[in-house]
């Protein structure tokens, strides 16, 4: 009988920093989701676009990428299919903005907790399901998980998206989950910072959480519930 197990994601990681790729490292192959091989590049290297050994995503270091542009650029020539996601700080705000204008995926600042970080990679490599498989995989989970026995009916329901959320909240949500800022966000949907913020309000009040971290966090929790 041939094999049906979920091929592992190769992750390449441009950095300089050995403390930075190997705690990137320990993160993403801890997933329980999605199995991933890590890779560790200190610099860009014209072996990483042989189709053999293309990755799936890149991580890109801001503090050790120096032509973070001109990386971005040779990454979309070469690699059209991969996911470009950035490594950086509070303090790379200008940088971050000008890389994102040039095409990345997402963005993952180096002070979120690992849940953040396994969310964003998460949600960028997630294939694309029609509804009525969602629905079905959903009632089929569900089955599975359901015991014979009515001993655990106190217990505590897992997390799930709210049904009120709108349609534009849902996209923020994975926009968000793809470690986009407001200002990002708002660029990406050509609205208002203001707008993006009232939705994001409007967001935690109907998930039931404080800020935009604990909601990557419940979004990891509930990756089988698709937003």
């Amino acid at each position: 009988m041939p094999s049906t197990a979920t091929p592992p994601l190769t992750i390449a990681i441009l950095s300089s920093q050995c403390l930075v790729w190997l705690g990137l490292q320990k993160i993403l192959e801890s997933s329980a989701a999605v199995p991933m091989v890590v890779h560790h590049y200190p610099r860009m290297s014209s072996d990483l676009f042989r189709a053999e050994c293309r990755p799936d995503v890149f991580i890109l270091d801001l503090e050790s990428e120096r032509d973070t542009i001109g990386t971005i650029k040779q990454i979309r020539e070469s690699a059209p299919t991969s996911k470009i996601v950035l490594l950086g700080g509070l303090e790379d705000k200008d940088r971050t903005r000008e890389a994102f204008a040039h095409g990345v995926d997402g963005i993952i600042l180096k002070v979120q907790p690992p849940a953040v970080v396994l969310t964003v990679i998460e949600a960028l490599c997630a294939p694309a399901k029609p509804q009525a498989q969602v629905e079905r995989q959903s009632m089929e989970e569900m089955a599975r998980r359901t015991p014979s026995t009515k001993t655990v009916e106190a217990e505590a329901s897992p997390p799930a998206w709210p049904d009120a959320l709108t349609e534009r909240e849902r996209e923020i949500i994975r926009l968000v989950g793809q470690g986009l800022s407001n200002k990002d966000i708002a660029y990406k949907l050509s609205i208002s910072d203001s707008t993006v913020r009232h939705h994001m309000t409007n967001i935690f009040d109907k998930v039931g959480v404080p800020n935009r971290q604990k909601l990557l966090i419940h979004a990891h929790h509930v990756r089988s519930t698709p937003v």
